[in-house]
């Protein structure tokens, strides 16, 4: 257990098997209940679909928000018996997470030994390499260190894995996924859990196509899983619809047009999240927009006919 201004990590097992903390300043876990190393395979591993990249010698990848290193390792394993290798970079502002997940013993035992020495390398000297792969991680605000990195890289995969947008709304402003959307190559994808409408129309204002995340089942309470936005590309058209990833659907359409749809706004690119959050209640109230409860009622009528 640790304490300090970025509050204090408990640490939880999840339904998997696998290690979590709960974040006492965000109030929020790091991870859904059913599972760390779950959600890191079903919600950005799967929807990467990283079998399109077997003739293409390294994916270039942003890991938004790194917490305890699922992403990374989840992907580091994933391409271990592949050709792939792999550019990395990660943001994350708090090094605690996964420093103190390499000293949990189950946590150590879940990898496999060359996923932990990029794990280890990575929280002890801040990058790593194995074989033709590599990366760099830059503690800090997001905000700011995104500038850290060459303007010139653009990533075929980012991963933004913040905390929620109403815990952690400044690393979801419309301002920061239109810079995220930036740093896309031609068919890259920015993978994200959240289906958030005001998240899916920042990224849609940014020039991006979404798709939706599809569950393993769909019900009223699991529609997705998340959202996909890729860059579109003049030379090559991505499919519309794969294994893990379908158009939106009209429902979720018709979400984005509601009060939840308003963005949140960080113009100065350093706005507390307390200004966040006022601005954007203050534009949801002058906006008018149908409200989210309405929404969801009549598409819950819409289906149970």
């Amino acid at each position: 257990m640790a304490t300090n201004v970025l509050g204090e990590l408990t640490a939880i097992t999840t339904n998997d098997g696998s290690l979590s903390f709960k974040n006492s300043y965000y109030q929020e876990a790091y991870h859904d209940i059913n599972g760390a190393r779950k959600e890191s395979m079903e919600k950005f591993i799967a929807p990467a679909e990283i079998n399109r990249f077997l003739n293409i010698p390294t994916i270039r990848v942003l890991d938004v928000c790194v917490g305890l290193g699922y992403n990374l390792g989840c992907l580091v394993e994933e391409i271990l018996e592949t050709p792939i290798s792999i550019n990395w970079w990660g943001l994350e502002i708090d090094q605690r997470p996964m420093s103190t997940a390499l000293k949990n013993k189950a946590f150590r035992k879940s990898w496999h030994s060359s996923v932990l020495e990029v794990l280890e390398s990575t929280s002890d000297i801040g990058n790593w390499e194995k074989g033709r792969s590599h990366g760099k991680v830059i503690w800090g605000d997001a905000r700011k260190t995104i500038d850290l990195i060459p303007s010139s890289d653009k990533f075929d995969l980012i991963f933004q894995d913040a905390f929620s947008p109403r815990k952690c709304p400044n690393l979801w402003t419309e301002e920061f996924l239109k810079r995220l959307a930036k740093r896309l190559a031609p068919n890259g994808r920015l993978i994200t859990y959240s289906s958030s409408a005001s998240i899916r129309g920042s990224l849609l204002r940014a020039g991006l196509t979404l798709r939706s995340i599809k569950p393993e089942t769909s019900s009223k309470e699991k529609w997705s899983l998340g959202t996909t936005a890729i860059l579109p590309s003049l030379n090559q058209e991505e499919e519309a619809q794969t294994k893990t990833l379908r158009p939106l659907t009209r429902m979720e359409k018709e979400h984005l047009k509601t009060s939840a749809g308003v963005p949140f706004r960080d113009p100065s690119g350093c706005g507390s999240v307390e200004e966040i959050l006022k601005r954007r209640e203050k534009e949801q109230i002058e906006a008018d927009l149908p409200s989210t409860s309405s929404w969801k009622k009549r598409w819950n009528l819409m289906q149970s006919r």
